[in-house]
């Protein structure tokens, strides 16, 4: 049976934070964060250009930006469980953006749009009630 709706994040009361924090909606990216493909890279071309233009990369400090170049650079000469644990860890991943709590513009559209959609009405109970 479903219960009352969650309350805003300032009006909870909680004595422990939550173990992944809050999600965060990403915003279109203006420009690329990651630089442009270099010939020592051994991952795909398509593949880097594709990270380059995804918002997750919004999120990434210098350190971050370090570990996607490096990636890169190393892809094919690590192992593939290595490669997908790293690009999970970058957020690179449909996991890896669940994990590190992050929704792409195409996602925060499509709950804005159930939201919409669900056009929740309120009841209240009229007349007595038995006790």
């Amino acid at each position: 049976m479903p219960g009352p709706a969650p309350k805003a994040p300032g009006e909870r009361r909680r004595y422990n934070q939550p173990a992944r924090g809050e999600w965060v909606d990403l915003e279109p990216l203006e420009a690329p964060v990651l630089p442009e493909f270099e010939p020592t890279f051994q991952m795909p071309k398509r593949m880097w250009n594709a990270w380059r233009q995804d918002p997750i990369t919004s999120q990434y400090g210098e350190t971050d930006i370090a570990a996607a170049v490096w990636l890169a650079e190393e892809f094919r000469d690590l192992p593939p469980a290595q490669c997908v644990a790293l690009m999970d860890k970058l957020g690179m991943t449909p996991k890896g953006k669940r994990d590190l709590r992050w929704r792409t513009p195409n996602e925060v559209k499509t709950i804005r749009k159930a939201e919409e959609k669900a056009n929740v009405v309120k009841l209240h109970a009229v007349g007595k009630t038995k006790s």
